[in-house]
């Protein structure tokens, strides 16, 4: 587990407690920003940032700066999509540290780019009592600090299916019941991870059944609306009761979740270790998507 000693002033008080870890929910609370329109301390964070991390692994689901996106309409243009997936960050990947260092390499990402060519970065890590600071440099060496505090755990149930959960899992499997994708699909999956800390999750993955084409130097709106529209990123809170799965996003790359609604409930099914996720279209066609474990 990812720890380090906090502040000299509270060394004392900080012996008595066990060494923090990074596993398990975080928020934004606090961002300090050293450059650009943003510059300042954001101290009350509209817009929501969740990191949730297991042993070795880490997302990021964010919406970046502090204004709210527009919802999408019925029929979303280019332009639309191009707007509101543009101003999310998506990431789930590995990461290591040091005593004061996170690096973490991404694994599934918004752009095309970071799938491609993983990219590591790097944040400065530093504890304060039970809270984290993570620090990255950009490329005008202006500074941005994110205070990250501890979601708790106590907000929801975790029944001791969802606990079982707990982890990180692939999306290894799907079948489709009905349209021109209709089949199994195994070999053609695209990269994609869900990480359960209960009661929270994060899940980024690629839709589509080929990779993503990188976007050029200057991508059109078309480019953008159709790189991201394969891809799917969202965070929140879970339940798993009589094998039905309820996802209740926080933060989603689709603004239009995140209006306080839960997903629709998704029937489970374990087969050995795997868990089969059974989406049930209201025509009846069922789709199936086989979650395995990944080791740690």
């Amino acid at each position: 587990p990812l720890w380090s000693c906090s502040p000299s002033p509270r060394e004392a008080s900080a012996a008595e407690r066990p060494p923090p870890v990074l596993e398990g929910a975080w928020h934004a609370t606090r961002v300090d920003v050293e450059y650009g329109k943003d510059i300042g301390t954001h101290t009350v964070i509209s817009q929501p940032a969740i990191y949730v991390f297991s042993k070795n692994h880490d997302a990021i689901t964010a919406v970046n700066g502090f204004e709210a996106r527009s919802y999408l309409s019925e029929t979303p243009t280019d332009t639309e999509h191009a707007r509101a997936f543009s101003a999310f960050t998506a990431n789930i990947g590995t990461y290591t540290s040091t005593d004061h260092k996170l690096t973490a390499t991404p694994q599934v990402t918004r752009d095309p780019a970071g799938m491609i060519a993983p990219a590591p970065a790097d944040y400065d890590l530093l504890w304060v009592d039970d809270k984290v600071w993570l620090t990255t440099s950009t490329p005008d060496d202006g500074k941005i600090r994110t205070e990250l505090t501890r979601l708790d755990p106590s907000v929801v149930e975790v029944s001791p299916d969802a606990a079982k959960l707990r982890g990180v899992w692939r999306r290894a499997e799907m079948i489709i019941g009905t349209g021109e994708n209709a089949g199994t699909h195994s070999s053609d999956m695209q990269p994609g991870y869900y990480i359960f800390a209960p009661p929270y999750f994060a899940g980024a993955f690629v839709s589509s059944f080929a990779p993503r084409a990188a976007l050029g130097d200057a991508p059109t709106e078309a480019d953008l609306g159709k790189a991201f529209t394969q891809f799917t990123s969202f965070a929140g809170t879970y339940t798993l009761t009589d094998n039905t799965l309820v996802f209740r996003p926080l933060v989603s790359m689709n603004p239009n979740n995140m209006r306080g609604r839960p997903f629709q409930s998704i029937a489970t099914n374990w087969a050995g270790d795997d868990l089969w996720l059974i989406y049930t279209g209201n025509d009846g066609a069922q789709n199936r998507v086989r979650l395995t474990r990944v080791q740690e």
